[in-house]
């Protein structure tokens, strides 16, 4: 797996039939499993709270790969968002990339939203998502802020149709989205906006997310 971003900001939600269906609360969230030439190799959890129209993203992503019992790649992300109303209010993320420390940092101003981090710092106008990817809403922005580094990544999205996303529990229906421009991946969610898979090339091979568990549903907590 190479060093390049991996800017995974993690997954969130449920398939519809996997778990019990529970109603839209102050609360969701969804683990995956990061699979990479058939080890599992990291993990990603996403829990969102919501208090009135406020809505906080806490998110963990930790990888590590082990060749011949060398340590050939580490990352670690913890990242805080904060947003009110489906627009980003605040972002607070710092990450180390083997021994290579990183950071994002940001808050919504009069300006717009005001970036700095180990990449950019500067200002992005309208209204950017980030690579946390939780929610298909951020398919329609083409401005998505790295949880990395604040790099503000220009991205062109398109619908490739019916697909399949892995779970612990076997394959489920899943609707793919293809990502390109400053990133290169799949986004996979499922029909009611739960976001339940991705893949992406690391090292010449595919690295896939796999879900491993979720309650609640972060795609609507967020935009309602």
């Amino acid at each position: 797996m190479n060093r390049r971003k991996l800017l995974i900001g993690t997954s969130a939600s449920v398939f519809t039939g996997m778990y019990p269906c529970i109603s839209l609360a102050e609360n969701a969230q969804t683990s995956f499993s990061l699979s990479w030439r058939g080890l599992d190799v990291g993990y990603s959890k996403i829990n969102l709270t919501k208090s009135g129209k406020t809505v906080i993203a806490n998110i963990e992503v930790e990888i590590a790969v082990k060749i011949l019992n060398f340590d050939a790649f580490s990352y670690k992300l913890r990242n805080k968002e904060t947003w009110r109303s489906g627009s980003l209010i605040k972002i607070a993320s710092e990450t180390i990339v083997g021994k290579k420390k990183e950071f994002a940092k940001g808050k919504r101003t009069s300006k717009g939203f005001e970036v700095e981090g180990s990449k950019y710092s500067g200002v992005v106008k309208g209204d950017p998502a980030t690579t946390s990817y939780f929610s298909p809403d951020f398919l329609k922005r083409k401005i998505w802020i790295s949880t990395q580094d604040g790099d503000p990544l220009s991205i062109t999205t398109n619908k490739i149709g019916a697909d399949k996303a892995k779970t612990v529990n076997g394959d489920i229906p899943a609707i793919l989205w293809k990502v390109t421009g400053d990133l290169d991946l799949d986004l996979l969610y499922a029909e009611d906006g739960k976001w339940i898979g991705s893949r992406f090339n690391a090292g010449g091979s595919q690295a896939e997310f796999i879900l491993n568990n979720s309650s609640g549903n972060m795609h609507l907590l967020w935009r309602t």
